[in-house]
């Protein structure tokens, strides 16, 4: 019980669980959970978890999302995911997946033909779907299809009650048409009777936490779930927390620390695919460790890894062979590691140096580097 998310934990582990669970998925689950607690190399099973993004292009600009901090990082391989990779992604490990959570670097609303046929997919196949908007290209037409697709979870990211305060974050967004978005999904789910689940997910920093109140009052009159969490990207940078006003905000992280006393579940539980066919480490560092390509691999064969094995190797307890560990796992400051570099936060674990833009943003300089295949 390492996810320490309780908005979540019931509305959609629990769901997923209770729900679309099969002898088979829950044995590989099982299988899956021991070689995470012993933190085995070479696992056995299949990922239980698979984080899709289908595209990965956005009509916002948040500060902190990679497609801002590293613009060249997939400048050449962005793209839509093909459905012909998705069928065959779903024929080899399907039956064993209980998550499909469907978000990335894009806005799937942009592409929601394509989200639509990945949702309906995947609950064909007995399959719990997340999916993540930033609300603000809901017509009725697609907010009558979300509630009537098969989707199980809604996020709806709406950082704020005013334009001024949501803007800061959501940058080219427009408060009024989120928020306008967010009622047409609720409006059609109470039409449709629909059981998909709507999320409100509020970023908390210090331009908008006096707004924390009055949203939660919205929310109770509009009659969906409010989740509050605090902006994330700046937990190893003084500056940053400083610019944001997150003091109380975040938990404190002491230098030479970890921020998650853990070993990283990504690299056992989950397969993070970009939507470029690429296999992504974690989704930490989405945009930029990308190792594998589906296109010319199998799914197993990339969960199995060389390199993801030896990425494992970092949080073992026991001895390991000597030798390199991948880029940028290796000096990875979220997840407590048992060997590896020194502690870094994202940027410097690239190799890259940092640099705060006047609107509270991050930028990465050295951007050459960052377009690389890490293996």
């Amino acid at each position: 019980m390492n996810f320490r998310n309780p908005g979540r934990i019931w509305r959609v582990y629990g769901k997923s669980l209770l729900h679309y669970s099969t002898p088979r998925k829950v044995l590989n689950a099982l299988r899956t959970e021991y070689a995470y607690r012993r933190r085995l190399a070479n696992v056995k099973s299949a990922p239980y978890i698979l984080f899709l993004e289908p595209l990965y292009y956005c009509n916002l600009a948040c500060p902190f999302c990679d497609r801002q901090v590293f613009p060249e990082a997939r400048k050449h391989s962005a793209g839509k995911l093909s459905m012909a990779l998705y069928d065959r992604i779903l024929d080899e490990i399907g039956d064993y997946l209980f998550q499909c959570q469907i978000f990335g670097q894009g806005e799937p609303m942009l592409d929601w033909p394509l989200s639509r046929k990945i949702i309906e997919k995947t609950h064909q196949r007995g399959i719990f779907t997340l999916l993540s908007t930033n609300c603000t290209l809901i017509t009725p037409t697609i907010a009558q299809e979300v509630v009537q697709c098969g989707l199980d979870h809604l996020i709806c990211a709406i950082d704020g009650m005013s334009q001024e305060s949501y803007a800061m974050y959501r940058v080219g967004g427009v408060w009024e048409e989120a928020i306008e978005g967010l009622a047409r999904i609720l409006y059609e789910r109470r039409k449709c009777k629909s059981r998909t689940e709507v999320e409100w997910q509020f970023l908390v920093h210090g331009h908008n936490q006096h707004e924390v109140q009055e949203a939660k009052r919205l929310a109770r009159k509009l009659g969906v779930f409010i989740r509050f969490a605090p902006l994330r990207g700046m937990e190893f940078n003084g500056e940053l927390q400083k610019y944001w006003k997150t003091e109380g905000l975040h938990r404190d992280v002491e230098e030479g620390h970890f921020l998650h006393t853990w070993p990283c579940y990504f690299l056992w539980r989950s397969l993070v695919l970009n939507s470029n066919a690429q296999v992504a480490r974690c989704l930490v560092y989405q945009n930029v460790a990308e190792y594998a390509d589906l296109g010319i691999m199998s799914v197993l064969d990339a969960y199995n890894h060389p390199t993801v094995q030896r990425a494992r190797q970092l949080f073992s307890c026991g001895p390991v062979p000597p030798g390199e560990f991948p880029v940028p796992c290796n000096t990875c400051s979220f997840y407590q590691r048992e060997r590896g570099g020194p502690l870094q936060d994202k940027p410097a674990s690239l190799g890259l140096s940092l640099h705060i833009l006047p609107d509270g943003g991050l930028a990465a300089t050295d951007n050459e580097v960052v377009g690389a295949t890490y293996k």
